[in-house]
């Protein structure tokens, strides 16, 4: 089955977070432009790729509700308090999957043999099928602004918030993606045993903070570092199967 649909919506979502790559919170006109360039992108992708107007919009629509479920929902969970957070947190995830799962099903909507632009044919992008070029491209994007919003999301839900931990374990926002891209990056050519290297060397870089944090008293940054690791390589994981059934 293709996946084309799924890489488009993933494209979308990790374009448009990296206009939030450096906050949690939104302003509502930060939230306004980042719909309307989701929109935008969408019907993009879908005017290049659908099929027929009519399946199209459905698509479409499908598609940039998990969008716009994720990025308010997501946006909401970070910087409200009280008791509605949880259901804020499980909307934001409820939207990526309603995106994932409309991708996954409505792909019939797209033309079957999707193919470059004529005025691409002279662009390295010619070399590759359209659509391994976008879900490749949606994998890659999860793996920046996008993966830190989810790791932070996970790490709020088990109590160990990011807000507060990061100050002890600096670095995260960026050295987060740049972790997962090396491992998809290893992951997709097959050097599976250099991405567990990597993944060992964070570990032996982080103890001495962790070990400083344990001595300063009882806190949680162990607990926050583990969790978030996990969280972070699962996304990668994620990334790396997305390229393979592409």
């Amino acid at each position: 089955m293709s996946l084309m649909a799924l890489g488009g919506f993933l494209v979308v979502v990790g374009a448009c977070d990296l206009l939030r790559f450096d906050r949690d919170a939104v302003s509502p006109r930060r939230l306004a432009a980042i719909l309307a360039a989701g929109a935008v992108l969408l019907a993009l992708f879908l005017a290049w790729a659908g099929d027929s107007f009519g399946r199209g919009l459905v698509l479409f629509l499908g598609l940039f509700a998990g969008f716009a479920l994720w990025v308010v929902a997501s946006s909401a969970a970070l910087t409200q308090g009280g008791a509605h957070v949880r259901r804020w947190r499980a909307a934001a995830f409820s939207g990526l999957a309603l995106g994932a799962a409309v991708g996954l099903l409505g792909v019939g909507a797209l033309e079957e043999w999707v193919e470059w632009p004529a005025r691409m044919d002279s662009t390295v992008f010619a070399h590759w099928p359209a659509a391994d070029v976008t879900v490749s491209a949606g994998a890659v994007l999860l793996q920046l602004a996008t993966g830190n919003l989810i790791v932070r999301l996970v790490l709020d839900a088990v109590g160990v918030p990011a807000v507060t931990n990061e100050k002890k374990l600096k670095g995260g926002r960026l050295l987060g993606p740049m972790e997962r891209i090396f491992i998809v990056g290893l992951g997709h050519i097959g050097e599976v045993t250099a991405a567990a290297i990597v993944v060992a060397a964070k570990g032996l870089l982080r103890f001495p903070e962790l070990n400083a944090s344990a001595k300063a008293g009882p806190s949680d940054v162990t607990e926050y570092f583990l969790i978030g690791s996990f969280a972070s390589w699962l996304i990668g994981l994620a990334g790396v199967s997305l390229i393979y059934l592409a």
